[in-house]
This record gives structure tokens, sequence and C-alpha cells, in this order.
């Protein structure tokens, strides 16, 4: 899936692009919602993936497509929860529309070069609905992560990724 450029603020006000000039070969995009168990238990192997490829230039940026939740209530959620990253509020649901978003926890990683979409689902195996596993199996990201640094194809591109559910206005025939 092709990618366009889009500017979001974050939660703090900061204006971000997807495509900026010091980005890496790669950009990880999670979609967050407020009071999400699977987001919440996720975010420790987020930052941790974040400062391993860090050295990479790899932004690891939140987004937040949730018509419940807006600036304050995030800033609220990330100060409580300490994500330590930007969450980009997309308050009209247009680039979580884009990216056919539909649950929080869902990670793309977007190769800059090509501006597609290599890896869409969960950072790996640890969370899913009825339990949380002490270690991973696969570590779905991080594979796909050393894939685009290697230069080569992603090996599991794909993965259902548990997470609450977010509910789009066109899609879902909600007012916001």
């Amino acid at each position: 899936m092709q990618v366009d450029n889009f500017r979001l603020q974050d939660h703090t006000g900061k204006l971000h692009e997807l495509y900026s000039a010091n980005a890496g070969p790669a950009v990880v995009l999670m979609s967050q919602g407020n009071g999400c168990p699977i987001v919440r238990n996720a975010m420790p192997a987020l930052k941790q993936l974040r400062d391993e490829y860090a050295r990479f230039d790899i932004p690891f940026l939140l987004i937040n497509a949730n018509l419940q939740d807006n600036s304050a209530s995030i800033a609220a959620e990330v100060d409580e929860y300490d994500y330590a990253m930007p969450v980009l509020v997309d308050g009209d649901q247009s680039v979580g529309e884009a990216l056919r978003l539909s649950r929080t926890a869902e990670v793309y990683v977007i190769e800059v070069a090509t501006r597609t979409v290599v890896y869409h689902g969960p950072i790996d195996d640890r969370l899913t609905y009825q339990v949380q596993k002490g270690a991973a199996k696969h570590h779905y990201l991080a594979d796909a992560l050393d894939a685009v640094l290697a230069g080569e194809t992603v090996a599991v591109a794909d993965v259902d990724a548990p997470g609450c559910l977010i509910n789009f206005a066109n899609r879902d025939g909600l007012s916001r």
C-alpha cells in the first residue's frame, strides 16, 4: 500500500510530517487509543525497539484516530503511562482512513524510499486477547526493520494485530 505524505500535530501541538527531511530508511507508526490495555502493554516493547533502532534515524510515532480522544486526553494518557513518543492526533480520521486502520496497536513500517507499507501487524506475538506471554516467539517488527535495513523484502509482511476497535465516522455512520 502506498502512503502519501501527511502532516499532523501531536498531543503537545508540535507538527510532524511523515516524510521529514531527517527520516531514515523507514518510519514506524503504531495506532494508539486512550484506555486500550493492549497499547499500554505493548509500549515497553515499542520503546525498547525505538531505542535499539535509534542509530538508524527511524522515527517511531503513535497515531490516534479515535473519535472520543482529543489532544488533552491523549496528553494525560501519555503522561500517565510514560509513552515517551509523539502521539499524532488524527482528529478528522483522514490518515486513519487512508491507512485503513481498524484497531489500536496496529504497527505500520513504511519504507521511505518507496513510500509503501512493507509491514503491518503487531510488534510481536506476545500479546493476545486472552493472554500475555512471558516472551515473544515471533518478533515481527524487529524482523521487518532488519529486512528494510538490509535492503531485503520483509518475509512476514502482514499479521493480524490484536487491539481495541477504532470507530470511523465514514465507515460506521457515526457523527463526529
